[in-house]
């Protein structure tokens, strides 16, 4: 049995200033070894947020429903079977599947869905929704590290959001004047034949370069708005849909510098769209997503710049999204006192839409057991994904013990 104990709180310093959250967390991995070669690993969440109790109720942002939503909380992030062989590996049972080369954000590593219940701030390793899954690995050559991943997804889930009203809540636009929103059952995927997602994965190292062939056929995380418009109301059906994901990453060193990047391209993703139908406020469309990442270590310091662009092929001016769009990261880390005190800060820029994040944070470790840290998020501009939280700003302290 392995595990942790943990308090992480935040505390809005922007907007209305109050607790974000008092989360008092428990993780537990247990661990067996079974017979002829099997053995069980799992690993589950187990929380009480204390700010859901001191925070009055009231609306719109802490509703009793919104606070039953954040106050507890269960999760079961992995409980799998593993074969290891000579040449191959098998996992059983629900699991994290994670590809890709990047930071922050997501290209290829698509395939388990997010709790987006703190936006894209929480830890992917903690904001993943685990997946029951069949996935193979094989390993044809040892020497030039080759491997083949099959995988097999019965158990097809959507990312959820944060309950709407709550403040990582995504911005949803006004109605015009003289209409009202009627909105409909949601369409998502779950645990059936016809819903099954299923993916493959070719890696290998080739004259000193990590590469990844991948591919992916299963469920968009975020739906897409289907609307019909009619004499004052706006009728509206959210439906997740199936796309196909193509593409691969890359990575070498070069002395103090490490390069690194991905790219994955979706055929037939839905892109929300203007429209007064069902049939025309969604499109089908082919989109480009690419990332490059240079690295830099050196004296105690890294150094990360990386490059997202999203680009949308035959793009036409009825579509809600522009033709192109990306992100800028920056993370800048480094150590002292014998690697005890670690500051770091990330950078996130929304060069189509302006908006911006800053993550700096400064951890020190205590012992091996014990670490604690200090640090804040601050958004900024008004538009995009990131501007839209520009009055969530927060101080964030974090005490962990590990066993």
């Amino acid at each position: 049995m392995h595990g942790s104990l943990k308090n992480e709180s935040a505390y809005f310093i922007s907007g209305e200033k109050r607790w974000d959250k008092i989360q008092n967390k428990l993780e537990l991995k247990p661990e067996a070894v079974l017979a002829n070669g099997w053995e069980f690993r799992s690993r589950a969440l187990l929380w009480y947020d204390a700010a859901m109790d001191i925070q009055g109720t009231r609306s719109p942002d802490l509703t009793h429903s919104i606070k039953q939503h954040y106050r507890t909380t269960t999760q079961l992030k992995e409980a799998y079977l593993l074969y290891s062989a000579d040449s191959f590996d098998l996992r059983l049972g629900q699991q994290q599947i994670i590809w890709g080369k990047t930071d922050a954000l997501r290209l290829l590593d698509i395939i388990n869905p997010l709790d987006l219940r703190e936006f894209i701030l929480d830890d992917f390793f903690d904001s993943r929704i685990g997946l029951v899954a069949a996935r193979l690995n094989y390993y044809p050559d040892t020497d030039t590290e080759q491997e083949i991943e099959l995988i097999i997804i019965p158990d097809a889930k959507p990312s959820q959001t944060a309950p709407t009203g709550s403040r990582w809540a995504l911005n949803t636009p006004t109605p015009p004047a003289g209409f009202t929103v009627q909105t409909l059952n949601n369409e998502q995927p779950n645990w059936s034949v016809k819903n099954t997602e299923y993916g493959a994965a070719w890696r290998g190292n080739i004259e000193g370069w990590d590469l990844s062939a991948n591919y992916f056929y299963g469920w968009k995380d975020s739906s897409n708005a289907f609307r019909k418009i009619t004499p004052g109301i706006i009728t509206v059906q959210f439906k997740h849909l199936r796309m196909h994901t193509v593409g691969g990453s890359f990575s070498n060193a070069f002395g103090a510098w490490v390069v690194r990047g991905e790219l994955a391209t979706n055929l037939q993703e839905g892109v929300n769209a203007q429209g007064t139908t069902f049939t025309d406020t969604v499109q089908r469309k082919t989109t480009v997503n690419a990332a490059l990442a240079a690295e830099w270590t050196g004296h105690n310091w890294t150094v990360s710049p990386q490059f997202f662009i999203r680009h949308i092929k035959n793009w036409n001016a009825k579509l809600l999204e522009p033709q192109n769009s990306g992100f800028w990261m920056l993370g800048i880390s480094t150590d002292f006192m014998h690697e005890k005190l670690k500051p770091e800060i990330l950078l996130l820029a929304d060069w189509a839409a302006g908006g911006w994040l800053a993550r700096p944070k400064v951890s020190y470790d205590w012992s091996d057991d014990v670490t604690a840290s200090i640090g804040a998020d601050i958004f900024g501009g008004s538009h995009g994904l990131l501007g839209q939280f520009n009055q969530n700003d927060r101080v964030s302290f974090e005490v962990a013990y590990s066993f």
